[in-house]
């Protein structure tokens, strides 16, 4: 059975049943069944009302997914590319959308390009500070691949039908870049559009307005969750109300739409000839219905079907479906037009698109190819098809056994028999040289659907790597040299400073004779001077072996308590001087140390009188040795000056001091932290400390128990 005899059968049923009901009805019966059928037109033609701005929202929204899945707007929103916004965000843009708003969003909720409009006046005005707000909040925000925000927002200018879309390149297909918000305000414009197309008159008012008492009589049954509500406004008019909601689902604005009771009016004066009425009207209505519904609807909905078969067939987009008249017939075949011509400028976009793509590969230097899973070159760029002989090779195995350069890629996932991600050198006979990177393209179940080959010519590269290698052998062995013209002249120096240290001893013990007190110091200057010079020379000839490779440990069993007490007695004098307390915390059952105990003991010397010097007078100098797994742990601590935390750098280097002032108020060379860290570095172990200016210094070291 088809359409149109079932709507023939249902018209006669419904009519027959009414007209049994209107007779047997009363008077009083009857004029309530008016009431309420005016109620029902009421809210129906209301519905209408809002439906129309429902399907506004939903334009809205369709036009907002088709920008924000599309891969340019995903990538402009990270690049803001300019091409974008010359082919795409001219002035035209909003006016040809028929929208008042347009802002881009990126993922960290930062407006990155925005475009507000006024239609009316056809003029170019600031965003409204209620979207930035709401885009400061979070409100309208997308925050996460599925989130669709739609509603309305009160604004200064009125309010304003916001769609928000996150945006992706497609649906569900990779982590969403930001969000695109599109805008556009309910103003008189529209409200008169609505009206001419609904033949109504319309009145709107928001939450932030001071409402008549039957907006705010409507808005109160609204909030208590009833239906939207009919009210007669007296014996001439009625009206039916809807609100409108924000993003949230929180009503801002009731919309009204009031009507003539005309139908409540006619069904006063009619009803008494409408029991007579129908019963002659009952068959000519039926066969009229018949007739009607097979001219205006069966019929049409058959020459949408044949020409949407046609197009399908014939797959030409650019047919045009015509259709009389003015109703939801002809507007459907405009929706229908409309989305023809939709899919052609999508498919005339995606074909300028990827002219452009090829454009942009081709005028890359590098070289770009694209293989099947075979290895089959698919695509190539300009500069690969230039260089051919990078095409040559026919297989993924012999693609992945060319000789991988030394430094590995960070990455290098494995399948089964070959590494999906590699880079190799390649050199064209032409001797130039290439970095090709291979890198697999897998589909949606994890299977590889193609191979992405990158390449760039690295010749100047690599001939500046082996320049920078040569000269790094030239400084080494500039630095060897130096290293050992060091040792050579300390060794030369020492063996005369000797001779002056020992025969001044001789004049201050008076082994040649009694000398006076003037002679006695100038002799004892002499002899200090040259010790000091001696210990300097002496430093100098270590650090000179640790860089030239001769510095040799002895290794023996010693107990670290036993170097203590070595250092102690010797340090004890110039503590004393300054009423330096020397404190030792020894780790019970600390096991003997590996190692060189001369070294150790000039560590532990050298860390120790660092820490008297630089300490206060009056003050304490804090030794503590530990155990820590297999190393043992000795920290040295003072209550001194402290050392600034920008001058922490120039600790343990050769010959540095902190400063000038340092130099002068304190002796020493700058020796002593660098030949810790070698000594100790010799032993396996490593040198730590902690400073703060005026709350003294700590320094320790650790060294394993066994080599």
């Amino acid at each position: 059975m088809d359409i149109s005899k079932k709507l023939l059968i249902v018209t006669f049923s419904i009519f027959a049943l009414f007209t049994v009901l209107l007779i047997t009805a009363s008077h009083s019966i009857l004029l309530e069944s008016f009431s309420d059928l005016e109620e029902q037109d009421t809210a129906k033609n209301t519905g209408k009302i809002e439906q129309a701005i429902a399907w506004e929202i939903m334009s809205i929204d369709r036009t907002a997914r088709d920008w924000a899945f599309w891969d340019d707007t995903y990538d402009f929103v990270n690049t803001l590319n300019p091409q974008y916004i010359e082919s795409n965000l001219d002035g035209n843009t909003l006016y040809s959308l028929d929208l008042n708003l347009m802002l881009f969003v990126n993922k960290s909720g930062s407006l990155v390009y925005p475009m507000s409009v006024d239609l009316i006046n056809e003029t170019v005005v600031p965003v409204p500070e209620g979207i930035k707000e709401g885009i400061d909040s979070g409100v309208l925000i997308a925050h996460n691949d599925t989130d669709y925000i739609h509603g309305v927002v009160l604004l200064d200018n009125g309010p304003m039908l916001v769609v928000c879309r996150p945006i992706l390149t497609g649906p569900g297909k990779s982590p969403h870049a930001g969000t695109l918000i599109f805008g556009k305000y309910l103003d008189d414009s529209y409200r008169m559009f609505l009206e001419n197309r609904t033949k109504t008159s319309l009145e709107l008012y928001t939450l932030n307005q001071q409402m008549p008492p039957d907006f705010q009589k409507a808005f109160n049954i609204i909030a208590s969750g009833e239906k939207s509500p009919v009210i007669i406004l007296g014996n001439e008019r009625v009206a039916g109300y809807f609100a409108l909601r924000n993003t949230i689902g929180e009503p801002v604005a009731i919309v009204r739409a009031d009507y003539p009771r005309e139908l409540y009016e006619q069904g006063e004066k009619t009803l008494y000839y409408i029991y007579i009425f129908l019963l002659i009207s009952g068959i000519a209505t039926g066969a009229a219905t018949k007739f009607s519904i097979d001219r205006l609807l069966v019929s049409r909905l058959i020459t949408i079907d044949n020409f949407l078969r046609k197009v399908k067939r014939d797959k030409d987009t650019s047919k045009k479906l015509e259709m009389e008249g003015e109703d939801e017939i002809h507007r459907l075949s405009k929706g229908i037009n409309d989305m023809l011509f939709s899919i052609r400028l999508a498919e005339q976009e995606l074909r300028a698109s990827e002219y452009e793509k090829k454009f942009i590969l081709d005028s890359l230097e590098e070289i770009v190819v694209l293989r099947d899973p075979e290895f089959n070159v698919r695509w190539a760029n300009q500069a690969a098809l230039k260089n051919r002989d990078l095409l040559m090779i026919e297989n993924k195995e012999k693609a992945l056994d060319i000789p991988v350069n030394d430094r590995k890629t960070p990455q290098e996932l494995q399948l089964p028999g070959a590494p999906i991600w590699t880079d190799h050198e390649f050199t064209s006979p032409e001797g130039k040289t290439w970095l090709l990177r291979l890198k697999p393209i897998c589909g949606e179940t994890g299977n590889i659907i193609a191979y992405l080959e990158t390449g760039v010519e690295i010749t100047e590269r690599k001939k500046y790597e082996i320049e920078l290698f040569r000269a790094k052998q030239d400084a080494e062995v500039a630095n060897y040299a130096k290293s050992e013209f060091l040792a050579n002249m300390s060794h030369e120096l020492r063996t005369p400073l000797n001779s002056i240290i020992g025969f001044s001893d001789l004049l201050h013990d008076k082994v040649y004779g009694e000398l006076n007190a003037r002679q006695l110091k100038a002799v004892g200057n002499i002899s200090g001077s040259g010790k000091h010079l001696l210990n300097l020379i002496n430093e100098i000839l270590d650090l000179s072996k640790v860089e030239a490779g001769g510095f040799e440990l002895h290794y023996s069993t010693f107990w670290l308590a036993d170097v203590f007490a070595e250092v102690r007695d010797m340090l004890f004098p110039f503590a004393a001087s300054k009423g330096i307390k020397l404190e030792l915390e020894i780790e019970k059952d600390l096991p003997g140390i590996y190692g060189d105990r001369e070294r150790i003991t000039q560590v532990l010397s050298n860390l120790m009188t660092n820490a008297v010097k630089f300490s206060n007078e009056n003050s304490c100098v804090r030794v503590k040795a530990s155990q820590n797994n297999n190393f043992i742990e000795v920290s040295v601590s003072d209550e001194g000056i402290g050392i600034a935390a920008e001058d922490h750098d120039k600790l343990f280097k050769p010959f540095s001091q902190i400063d000038s002032s340092s130099s002068r108020k304190y002796q020493g060379t700058g020796l002593g932290l660098a030949l810790v860290k070698e000594i100790v570095q010799l032993h396996g172990g490593a040198v730590w400390f902690k400073s703060e200016v005026g709350k003294g210094s700590t320094f320790g070291f650790s060294i394993p128990l066994h080599v």
